[in-house]
């Protein structure tokens, strides 16, 4: 009778020993999934800053163009010229 009450306490063991390894894995789960919501969130945030920041400098290109360089003439008539079909495919559409 003692042998099975020895092999019933020492699985009682293990199964505590299994439910605090188990709780310890949640949190650190539970930690790690923070941490991915955390560096997403920065990678997002990088991602529009980098947007934003790749449309400031369209436009400064632009802006020196408009101011008389030679090396954005090219790229600002094009650009004016897809304004003005996006414009006029805009009026057709009401029309």
């Amino acid at each position: 009778m003692s042998q099975f009450l020895n092999q019933i306490n020492q699985i009682e063991l293990k199964i505590r020993t299994l439910i605090e390894e188990n709780n310890r894995l949640a949190q650190e789960h539970a930690a790690s999934q923070e941490r991915i919501a955390s560096l997403e969130k920065d990678l997002n945030d990088a991602q529009e800053t980098l947007k934003t920041s790749n449309e400031h400098i369209v436009a400064l290109k632009t802006a020196n163009a408009m101011l008389g360089s030679d090396d954005y003439k090219a790229k600002t008539k094009l650009k004016i010229n897809a304004l003005v079909r996006e414009i006029d495919q805009c009026i057709a559409q009401l029309a």
